[in-house]
């Protein structure tokens, strides 16, 4: 299916998926904004196919993207034998401070979020524009987050899908404050 250019979204928990996906697809976690966030990022008529480990979470999730006119998906409940060799790190923001030379942060909340302060130096994609926007990141790692890990997971899989080393910042976003973590509201230059 990722050969054929469908979207393969894997349903799984943001953990499991960052520790082994299928190679092309896309996390969207299964919960209340699942159909929203496919809805958003798959475009408009191409095929789309449904992994997990679940067939309860599978059938709720076909139910949730029939409500909104998305119909006639594929799906596959993964084996332990199907080939998830894709992996990303995941880390918190306790780690922040071993970021490396180099590396990007970017940030994929919406502009209200971004506006009311963000890391210094750190890029604004939100993340209904990464597909669209991921080649005009400069290069090296890219240390995605956004408000709970949730969006950063769906950015962070886009990005690896298209062959960039990504670190998915797994954390929620008053951990910054708490850690004192340097954060502006200027706009970027």
């Amino acid at each position: 299916a990722v050969l054929a250019g469908a979207g393969v979204v894997d349903l799984r928990d943001r953990t499991t998926y960052a520790e082994s996906h299928v190679p092309g697809s896309v996390s969207v976690e299964y919960g209340r904004q699942f159909a929203t966030y496919v809805g958003w990022l798959v475009p408009w008529g191409d095929d789309i196919v449904l992994l997990t480990d679940s067939p309860e979470r599978l059938d709720a999730a076909l139910e949730d993207l029939a409500a909104i006119g998305i119909d006639g998906v594929g799906a596959r409940v993964l084996a332990r034998e199907d080939t998830t060799s894709a992996s990303y790190r995941r880390v918190g923001w306790d780690d922040f401070a071993g970021i490396g030379p180099g590396a990007v942060v970017v940030d994929v909340r919406n502009q209200d979020e971004w506006e009311s302060g963000h890391l210094l130096g750190a890029v604004h994609v939100p993340v209904h524009e990464v597909a669209q926007r991921a080649a005009s990141l400069p290069p090296g790692e890219l240390w995605v987050h956004c408000r709970s890990g949730y969006r950063a997971g769906i950015a962070a899989s886009l990005l690896h899908r298209l062959g960039r080393d990504v670190v998915h910042v797994d954390d929620s976003w008053e951990r910054v404050g708490e850690l004192a973590i340097r954060t502006t509201t200027a706009a970027a230059a």
